[in-house]
């Protein structure tokens, strides 16, 4: 029985050997007093009995939480350093210079082991930075808007234009370029520069076509409107048809939009004009040919001028549509409509232009 008890006294204060490792290690040091302890525990592992066994016990203990609060307030006074490249803490001080490569299941805190105050400083400095550069970015793009709704200047075009080199993944400041872009398609005369800024705001929309954006897809839709003027017969119908692609996925965004509804007319209006050969020709590159009626297409268009889009290019196509239906007496108030208003801009002048000369063709149906 002695025997039995003297063991599990050792086991004990073995136990409390480790204890004393483990707390001396958290305190970043191999101490000398745990060794020290280590050695008194078996010195007198033949000699104690129960009763000595236990008070030694509880001086160890007592030993240790002063060891413990010893190196506390050696820690406080400690220089740290974490050097990054290798992931090495260092504590310095007096007696001691240990790498400790972990401090999991230690007493040293967080703020303690790795003082990020600096990295932080600079992470909350770059938000803001970026925060401040989204919000010049918005009044820029308000400051654009304000001149979109005015005459065209070439000024807008390259502003957007130098935007977009920078900004060539964000969404708002595509689809305004391409805006621009249309807008001085239609502004200009040279007809090589035309087709040069057409495909300068295509190739800038298909770079971001995977943003789901009613906006940046109708823009894009109208330049590859314009781009058909450059196109074979083929390739002119195959446009057409991304044309509708687009301009329809805009609509399920916005089916209020009234230049959607527009834009739908001009393509309905375009297929129902197709010739006998030009249907053949779509006929070979599609498996469904597309159609449309002028009915339809005037549909489109009143939608828009009901929606407010009541411009003179939305009352030239609505003529349009009435002469091809044969309803020559409303094309005609339509145009005599168009011709009282006063031109304002260049586009204004080609409509102007094409409503005298259909005006001169049908006036006969006056009523």
């Amino acid at each position: 029985m002695k025997k039995f008890r003297r063991q599990r006294i050792m086991n004990n204060l073995q136990s409390s050997n480790l204890i004393a490792a483990a707390i001396g290690l958290t305190v970043g040091v191999v101490s000398a007093a745990s060794i020290f302890i280590y050695h008194k525990m078996f010195e007198h592992q033949h000699h104690s009995n129960m009763k000595v066994a236990e008070a030694r016990i509880a001086e160890l203990q007592d030993e240790l939480e002063y060891i413990r609060r010893s190196q506390q307030k050696k820690k406080q006074k400690t220089s740290q350093r974490f050097t990054s490249n290798d992931s090495t803490y260092t504590a310095t001080d007096n007696e001691t210079d240990i790498d400790v490569f972990s401090t999991a299941d230690t007493d040293i805190g967080a703020d303690e082991f790795y003082d990020c105050s600096d990295s932080e400083s600079t992470a909350a400095e770059n938000d803001i930075r970026l925060s401040k550069d989204l919000n010049q970015l918005d009044l820029i793009l308000k400051e654009i808007d304000k001149d979109a709704s005015e005459d065209f200047n070439t000024q807008t075009y390259y502003r957007l234009q130098t935007l977009v080199k920078s900004h060539y993944d964000n969404v708002n400041v595509v689809w305004r370029f391409a805006r621009t872009c249309y807008n001085y398609a239609e502004a200009t005369a040279n007809s090589d520069m035309r087709k040069k800024i057409i495909h300068e705001g295509i190739e800038q929309c298909e770079k971001i076509l995977d943003i789901e954006n009613a906006d940046l897809y109708k823009w894009y839709a109208i330049l590859i409107g314009l781009n058909g003027d450059y196109l074979s017969t083929a390739d002119k119908i195959k446009n057409g048809v991304r044309f509708k692609t687009y301009v329809l996925k805009a609509l399920e965004m916005q089916p209020d939009d009234k230049e959607l509804h527009y834009l739908l007319g001009r393509f309905k209006f375009e297929i129902a004009n197709l010739t006998w050969i030009e249907k053949k020709v779509a006929a070979t590159l599609f498996s469904e040919i597309p159609s449309a009626t002028h009915d339809e297409a005037l549909a489109c268009f009143e939608t828009a001028a009901r929606l407010g889009n009541n411009t003179l290019q939305i009352r030239l196509f609505i003529s349009k549509c009435h002469i091809a239906l044969k309803q020559y007496s409303c094309a005609v108030n339509y145009l005599d409509e168009i011709l009282k208003e006063p031109v304002l801009t260049t586009p204004d002048e080609k409509v102007h232009a094409e409503a005298k000369k259909l005006l001169n063709k049908y006036i006969g149906y006056r009523s």
